[in-house]
């Protein structure tokens, strides 16, 4: 692959990320999260009140959640590279990241939809907005399955070069687990495990926000690296 559409690739993560803050958080207006205990009527006030800008938002994310697509796409182009023939690994993280992706979209949909008619009968609205929020935390195991075959992918690794450090595939079995947090928040209404707490929100997203990160310096540092060797390589040889 082009290693310039892969540099594309790579940089879509991070702005995946960011443009949906802005949409989701800034013009949505759905974070911090709401809470558990929050009453129907106080629910439906806020929607009648920030019905243009909840569609807005949560339109935006639709399309600023797309660009995950690459982003994914990249990581597992580079996962088999390094299974070889029969990249098992890459398309079970490519996979789980179009799952993901897919329950990111029904969030913002059924969301969407709570807006569409912000007059209607303030339980149903309720309803339709606690589902979204506990599909939007609870939807780790598919995240998981893609920690794990980054990890195992990384471990399997024996080259001099390597994309995926050691201590990195230990940071993604971390972040697998810190990922089950958010299943805890079908349990609880209020606390550290609700799906507005420490524990069921905050923690994972945190990590999900440092985990593209990483990576992104890691994939762009070996990419450069490599793009290096070949000059240097191309030179050799013309010599």
């Amino acid at each position: 692959m082009n290693t310039k559409v892969q540099m594309w690739c790579i940089w879509c993560g991070p702005l995946a990320l960011i443009t949906y803050a802005i949409a989701f958080w800034g013009i949505a207006g759905f974070m911090p999260p709401s809470s558990p205990m929050t009453s129907a009527a106080d629910l439906a006030a806020f929607y009648q009140s920030n019905a243009l800008s909840i569609r807005i938002g949560l339109l935006l994310t639709l399309v600023f959640s797309t660009l995950f697509f690459p982003w994914f796409a990249v990581i597992s182009v580079h996962i088999a590279r390094i299974e070889g023939r029969l990249p098992v690994l890459a398309l079970m993280q490519f996979g789980g990241g179009t799952l993901l992706m897919v329950y990111f979209y029904l969030c913002s949909l059924i969301w969407i939809a709570a807006a569409y008619r912000p007059d209607i009968d303030p339980s149903i609205l309720r309803f339709l907005h606690e589902s979204s929020w506990l599909m939007f935390v609870m939807v780790f195991p598919e995240y998981v399955l893609q920690q794990i075959c980054i990890a195992v992918a990384g471990f399997m690794d024996k080259s001099s070069d390597r994309m995926f450090p050691r201590w990195f595939c230990y940071f993604c079995l971390w972040n697998g687990v810190v990922a089950f947090g958010g299943g805890f928040s079908e349990f609880v209404y209020h606390g550290p495990f609700a799906w507005n707490g420490i524990i069921g929100f905050w923690l994972p997203v945190s990590m999900f926000a440092v985990w593209i990160g990483m990576l992104v310096v890691l994939m762009r540092g070996y990419l450069l690296r490599q793009e290096q060797a070949t000059g240097v390589a191309a030179v050799q040889a013309a010599a």
